[in-house]
C-alpha cells in the first residue's frame, strides 16, 4: 500500500499513531495527508479505504472489538476537507 510522507503513521494492530500515540490518523497525519493529496482526489480516498479495510481485518482476525468510530476516524473526515 502507498505510504504517505509523514512521521505520523499507524501502528498495527492498535491503529494508533507511531509518533504521538493518538488514534490514527491523528491531527498531524490528517494535515500531512491533505497536503500531499488533493482531498477531492481518488488516491487519498483509496488509500484511506484500504487502511480502513486493514484496520477492520486486524480487529476481526484478533477477535478485538471494532471501535464504533473507526470509519469516521480513518475515512469519514475526508469529506470535511473537500471543496
Amino acid at each position: 500500500m502507498l505510504q504517505p510522507r509523514t512521521e505520523h503513521r499507524y501502528v498495527r494492530p492498535s491503529w494508533n499513531c507511531l509518533r504521538c500515540g493518538d488514534p490514527w490518523p491523528c491531527a498531524r497525519a490528517r494535515a500531512d495527508l491533505v497536503e500531499q493529496f488533493d482531498p477531492a482526489d481518488i488516491p487519498l480516498t483509496a488509500y484511506l479505504s484500504a487502511a480502513l479495510f486493514e484496520a477492520l481485518n486486524d480487529h476481526v482476525v484478533r477477535s478485538l472489538p471494532v471501535p464504533s468510530d473507526l470509519h469516521d476516524r480513518i475515512l469519514g473526515w475526508v469529506r470535511d476537507h473537500q471543496p
